[in-house]
């Protein structure tokens, strides 16, 4: 009797923690795109980061350029073949200061890349210095999954 009672026991325990918990706060969604920043030099953020910093020079307009790519995973298991980048062309994104206004609407090229050119005076900035800081947002929706990928803008000499 004790081993029924055991196992039982021991079921239910298995079965309790089986069980998947929603996230009360957060309800994720997987990204529909690899949103890659790029710099005043071209290169591109590795798309990993949560909130890619992207350096500008203070002396000159800041650029913003980026560039989204739909993630085909059919080949994946395929080691000649793999996983293939697909340019999202024509998307059109808005551009925002965080939890302010908005910089601008920007839509993506034949290559997926969008680019805006705006002053540091645009992005609230009156007297940029080397440091200076400014939290951005883009939006947009994608196969009619929104999304929002927060970036930041440095001032460097």
């Amino acid at each position: 009797m004790k081993k029924t009672i055991y196992i039982l026991f021991l079921g239910l325990i298995i079965l309790a923690s089986a069980c998947e918990k929603k996230d009360p706060f957060v309800d994720r969604v997987v990204s529909p795109l690899l949103f890659l920043v790029i710099d005043d030099n071209g290169v591109a953020s590795s798309g990993l980061t949560t909130e890619p910093t992207v350096s500008s020079k203070i002396s000159k307009d800041v650029t913003f350029s980026v560039k989204l790519v739909e993630l085909d995973k059919t080949n994946i298991l395929d080691n000649t073949k793999g996983i293939d980048s697909l340019a999202v062309k024509s998307l059109p994104i808005s551009l925002s200061i965080r939890g302010g206004a908005k910089i601008g609407d920007l839509t993506t090229n034949e290559k997926g890349m969008a680019r805006l050119t705006k002053s540091w005076v645009d992005l609230g900035i009156a007297a940029p210095k080397a440091g200076t800081t400014v939290l951005l947002s883009w939006s947009g929706t994608y196969k009619d999954v929104k999304f929002t990928k927060y970036t930041r803008v440095q001032g460097a000499n």
